[in-house]
Parts: C-alpha cells; structure tokens; sequence
C-alpha cells in the first residue's frame, strides 16, 4: 500500500516526464545522476505534451523529428523512459521501437523492461504491470493490451500497430554514404511503418537520427511533407542549423552540452571523424557549411575571360568543350542529365554554363543540340558523353542525325569518390573560374555537397571535362 510521501512522489513525477527522467536514470545507472541540460527538460516537455494529448485521444497537429548529437541521451530520453512513462498515464498505449540495428532495439528494449520491473517503479506505480504470458526482449504487454514491440530497419511488424512509434537511428552512422543502407531505411519508413499507427489522426511517429546524407530519412521527410514535420535540430556547436532559431541562446559558450560535449572532446570527434562525420553526427549538416572535398571557396565566380595583360578576352575566338552526364527518363526520382561548357585557356578552365534537366530521349537529344548551340560551339568544338546509362544511344543518335563531333568519354576506372579526390587540387588552386551566372549558385551547392549531396550529375561533368581538359593539354605540350 503507498504511503502519503509514495502518493505524492508519483504524482509528482506523473505530472513531470523531466522529473520522471531524472530518477529513472538513477535506477538504471546504479545511482548515478543524470548530466542535466536545458536541452534535455525541452525534449522532455515536448514529449510530455503530445503524451498527455494522445492518452485523451486529441487529434495530432504533427509528427516530431528531432536531430541530435551522439551521447546526448536521445535513446534513454525517447526510447526507454518515454515508452515507460506513457504506460503510467495510460498502460493500454502500444509503443513501437525501431533502430538500424536489432542488437540495439533489443538492448533499448530490455533496458525499459528492467526499469518497469525494478523495485523503485512498483512501488511507485503499481498498478502498472507486464502480462506473465508476453516478457520477451523485443516484445512485451500489459494486462490492459498495452505493448512494447522492437524492431529494426527491414524488419518484420506483421499484425503490430502503434499509438506512438519511434525510429531511434534509421541508418547505421558507419555507413554514412552507402545508397543502399539509406534506400533501406527510408524504404523501411515509407512502406512499413507508415501505415501501421493505430488510429493515423491521432498517433504520432517520433524520428531521432544524426544527419548522415542530404536524403537521408530527415532529408527525404521535410523534402516530401515538411507541414507533417516539428522539427528539432540541435547541433553540438552553436550555429544557424539550430532549429527553433531561438534555442540559440540556451547555448553556453557555443556548445549544447558542454558536460559531455566539452570542446576538448569535441575537437577529439574532429580528428577521429573526419569532416564529413563531424559534420553529419555532431553538427547535423550531412556536407560541412564550407564544402567537403571540394571547398565552395576555391571556386573564382568571374564576369568575363581576361589575358595575361587583363584585357577582355572575346568569347566567340576560343573553343568550347561540352561534357555530359546523360540519365534514362525524366522520373523526378532519377538522377537528371547534366552538361558543362568549358574552355582551357592560360592554364585556367573556364565554365560558361552547368544544367541538368529532366527529360526522355528525343527531348533530351533536342536539348543537347541546343545547349551547345546556345553556348558557343564550333567546327573546332567537341562534345564527350560518359558512356553508361543513355550516352552511347545519345552518341550514336546525334552522330547519325547532326554534324556535332560527339564522341564517348572513356569509361572512368575509379570511383566518383576517388576522381573527385583526383581533381580537388586544380580545384583548390583556384584554376576553376566560373563564369557568372544564375546557375552558379546551385553548382557550387552540388560542389559543396559531394559526396553526401542527393544528386552529383554535375559533379561528374566537371571532373569529366578537368580529365579532359588538362590531360589533353598536357598531351600538346608534350608532343610540341
């Protein structure tokens, strides 16, 4: 039987996720107090509200997608105390858990059983139970037909429905940059897991995720329906990627959690991992703000071509070069075709004109012969397709019906990740000089992006004519 100060204590953390928290953290951490942070009683009173909004079965205004740094407490906040909780308000909920690996929602899983079955929580909330026939790992009841089901990125929730489903790391930090892993999950999200809320007006998906890829599940969700989202974005360092902007000042010298997340260990992360994984684990931006491989810096934006002595150099009196990038279809969820202009002079490669377009094989054939028309081409011009996808058909249908001097590009024999590493030094010596106009700017965030960005077709042309350009002028000199 509770004693009064029992009464007042479950009541006390009943109305308080955040007190709630605090305490659960001892009795899974052998007594150990939780690092308090203003982040952690914000993400609490956030997942208080829509808790008590689902237990009265309140309509949902949105889904919440949060992006945080590693070692925050994001998994014990959301997945293990959150899902505990919900059962003290209302031990009828269905709660769902899903991460990219089964070890890991079997752990969170576990950790929530121990807390529900540890002394401290029954004599608090007793009449919270766990059915005797349902106390697996990964799936366990109540007697009033609550649940807790685990799973994973790909897994099987066959006959499962959720009031509250959780996606705790959708994709495997480690594999960043695979297409594969990404697709998956997002996959996994789109065709599994949307459907299976309980009642979809008023159950609610939480997503807590790293940023990882421009498409990554966060990417591709506020790129679909960002009104479905409240989004939560709250970087280890201080920056304009804090979402809401005015969390900003709960900041303390620039750093969101400066008892785990000090400057010393963050300058450690650093070194450990790389640009890219800072930037994508810790400051939730999937390419660094500067660029990756290739710097947005290192890129000259000019009005026009100047010789040696600074004059204005007609544009008419050089050749201009075409590289292209071709795609099959103009489905907007395939890669677009992409093509560049350029001209080698004094050792700098000048580029008139990217575009990328969308558009099937006749069209896209039209659109060739225009974009190189429209941008300087000559007898002395040539124009060189990478030979995969649609470009040996594009090859042979201009060679047969246009006088252009269109040839294949030969097959590359490195990855893109290796080629881009290849011509980064041109790049950065700042012999690439773009000439301005209103395409530079998605250029240089195609550029900057690579090789977490979603599409990398302009990229490819790029280093494409670099390999050319440069070769070939090597080439000249040599036999001269």
């Amino acid at each position: 039987m509770k004693t009064t100060r029992t009464k007042l204590l479950a009541e006390r953390y009943k109305r308080s996720f955040y007190r709630f928290s605090l305490e659960a953290f001892k009795v899974l951490h052998n007594g150990q107090p939780m690092d308090e942070n203003w982040h952690i009683r914000y993400l609490c009173d956030k997942l208080q509200n829509e808790a008590e909004r689902i237990v009265s079965r309140q309509q949902r205004t949105k889904h919440l997608l949060i992006n945080v740094p590693p070692r925050t407490l994001k998994s014990e906040l959301v997945n293990v105390f959150f899902s505990a909780y919900l059962w003290i308000l209302d031990d009828s909920i269905q709660f769902i858990s899903s991460s990219y690996s089964s070890t890991l929602s079997v752990a969170l899983s576990v950790q929530a059983r121990r807390l529900i079955l540890s002394d401290w929580f029954k004599e608090l909330f007793p009449n919270v139970e766990l059915a005797r026939d349902e106390k697996q790992k990964t799936k366990y009841s109540t007697p009033n037909n609550g649940l807790r089901y685990a799973t994973s990125t790909g897994g099987s929730i066959t006959g499962m429905g959720g009031d509250v489903i959780v996606i705790d790391d959708p994709q495997n930090p480690q594999h960043a940059r695979s297409d594969k892993e990404r697709e998956n999950a997002n996959t996994f999200f789109n065709e599994t897991l949307r459907s299976r809320l309980n009642d979809p007006r008023v159950g609610m998906f939480i997503i807590i995720m790293q940023r990882l890829h421009e498409n990554d599940l966060t990417g591709m969700l506020l790129g679909l329906e960002p009104n479905e989202w409240d989004h939560i974005c709250l970087p280890a360092e201080l920056s304009k990627n804090v979402i809401p902007s005015d969390l900003m000042g709960f900041y303390v010298n620039g750093l969101l959690f400066p008892q785990r997340l000090s400057k010393r260990v963050l300058d450690g992360f650093k070194i450990g991992l790389g640009t890219y994984g800072y930037s994508g684990q810790y400051m939730q931006l999937p390419s660094p703000s500067d660029g990756g491989i290739l710097k947005r810096e290192w890129f000259k934006v000019e009005q026009a071509i100047k010789d040696v002595n600074f004059n204005e150099v007609n544009r008419s009196e050089l050749t201009w070069n075409y590289y292209l990038d071709t795609a099959y279809t103009s489905k907007q969820v395939n890669d677009p075709s992409a093509m560049i202009a350029v001209t080698f002079y004094n050792n700098f490669l000048y580029v008139r004109r990217v575009e990328s377009v969308r558009k099937e094989f006749p069209a896209l054939c039209k659109h060739i012969i225009q974009f190189v028309d429209d941008n300087g081409y000559t007898n002395s011009s040539r124009v060189k397709v990478e030979p995969k996808a649609s470009g040996k058909s594009i090859v042979q249908q201009l060679k047969q019906t246009t006088k252009l001097n269109i040839l294949e590009d030969k097959p590359p024999t490195q990855d893109k990740e290796s080629r881009v590493n290849g011509i980064s030094p041109f790049v950065e010596s700042g012999r690439v000089i773009l000439l301005d106009g209103s395409w530079v700017g998605g250029f240089l965030d195609q550029c900057s992006a690579f090789p977490n960005g979603t599409h990398d077709d302009e990229v490819d042309c790029l280093v494409m004519a670099i390999e050319n350009e440069t070769t070939r002028k090597k080439s000249i000199r040599a036999f001269v």
